[in-house]
């Protein structure tokens, strides 16, 4: 279901380009599952990317979503109805050597907005939400977390930006490299930041995930908290950590 994007600019005008940039892929989105086949607009469970059958719909509800040329898609296109693309290998950060006109950061942010609803899909059959982040990766797709919640305990749950999967992880430690010692790991709360998130970093691994209280995914979904939380990426990149999950419109660097 589609979340009414327009109050949450009202409340943060200054994030009314990345909000209103959420709002076309809900509607790409919509539009997917309605061109997906009916069977709960769910894959196969050995289904690796888009049936062959609706890859050409797709990619026409997506260049005309966010103004992309037809053309210059024809390679993905093709590969896609080819069935040479695996979707899996995405959150792995393992992109197809394809000749798309577009910068390798540009390449892996449509990747991922392209992907997404075949990945919420997935996660609406393998019902994997509760399980145990080994490894600090998701337990459907293998992706590194997002975002972070701290739950009544206190316990930990990450949250995955691919395919919506959440679940715990131990409360001390960095989930991007498992490094445990304390020495190395940090907390930043901005001043004047948005309420009830801050930034947890590693030394070892130079890294960072931010965190929510609780309360603050009763009030909003992980995708609109790791928007409505974007001031706190650029901080943490400018003092030199990097974010190893996408956000909910395909970022990783913000700076």
């Amino acid at each position: 279901m589609s979340i009414n994007i327009q109050p949450h600019i009202e409340q943060r005008p200054h994030l009314k380009d990345p909000l209103e940039f959420y709002a076309k892929w809900q509607h790409f989105h919509g539009k997917a599952v309605s061109l997906l086949p009916k069977r709960g607009s769910t894959p196969n469970d050995d289904s690796r990317a888009y049936p062959s059958d609706s890859v050409v719909p797709l990619l026409r509800a997506f260049t005309s979503v966010f103004g992309l040329s037809d053309e210059e898609l024809a390679p993905l296109a093709k590969a896609l109805t080819g069935n040479e693309i695996d979707f899996m290998r995405l959150p792995l950060d393992e992109m197809p050597a394809l000749a798309l006109p577009y910068a390798e950061e540009e390449q892996a942010s449509l990747f991922f907005l392209l992907s997404r609803p075949f990945f919420l899909a997935l996660r609406q059959v393998c019902l994997l939400d509760g399980r145990e982040w080994e490894g600090g990766r998701c337990p459907l797709c293998s992706a590194r977390p997002a975002l972070a919640s701290i739950v009544e305990g206190p316990r930990r749950h990450l949250h995955c930006s691919w395919c919506g999967t959440t679940g715990p992880y131990r409360f001390i430690g960095c989930p991007n490299c498992g490094n445990e010692n304390t020495t190395k790991l940090g907390t930043l709360v901005p001043e004047g930041g948005e309420a009830g998130f801050r930034i947890s970093t590693c030394d070892d691994c130079h890294t960072y995930i931010k965190v929510a209280e609780g309360r603050v995914l009763e009030e909003m979904t992980a995708d609109l908290a790791d928007l409505a939380s974007l001031p706190l990426d650029i901080v943490a990149q400018e003092k030199g950590y990097t974010r190893r999950a996408p956000n909910p419109i395909g970022l990783k660097k913000i700076t």
